[in-house]
């Protein structure tokens, strides 16, 4: 991956975060409003997580002379579907492909030690990410839907 394909990648996950962010709060608020306070709390602070790592992202796109408009053109390329199912939400979110991904694209980035560095931070909570959606994925195969319903309330 060349630097400038880095960048836009860079650009296309600062988008992801952004939407990301929007569809986890919406999940947390229809959660919450169905009872199941535990899966809306997880989902608030992932919104708020990705929230957190999309500005990062802008801010150093921003500090690499990137333009607000390169971000624009990436968010117009990604779709963030809603669900009302929880097991949905879930499967749409998991992406144990996301680590890889981003490793690599630090690789394109080993010349710039803050950039490589923020991603390594990302990396990190990727793989936090992806371990409790397994987890739930898990507890839905084990105990049932129903019941992992429950436990979510």
């Amino acid at each position: 991956m060349t630097k400038e394909e880095a960048l836009k990648e860079l650009a296309m996950y600062g988008a992801g975060w952004f939407g990301n962010s929007k569809q986890h709060f919406a999940f947390s608020a229809y959660d919450r409003l169905q009872g199941w306070n535990k899966l809306a709390d997880k989902w608030k602070e992932e919104a708020e997580e990705e929230w957190e790592e999309a500005e990062e992202v802008l801010n150093r796109l921003v500090e690499l002379g990137c333009k607000p408009a390169d971000l624009q053109e990436a968010m117009k390329t990604i779709e963030f579907p809603f669900y009302d199912d929880p097991k949905q939400q879930i499967e749409s979110d998991f992406n144990p492909d996301a680590v890889k991904q981003l490793s690599v694209m630090a690789a394109a980035f080993a010349d710039d030690y803050p950039t490589q560095k923020l991603i390594q931070k990302w990396i990190d909570g990727e793989t936090e990410h992806m371990a409790w959606e397994a987890q739930y994925l898990n507890y839905i195969e084990k105990l049932g839907y129903e019941n992992f319903l429950i436990a979510m309330m």
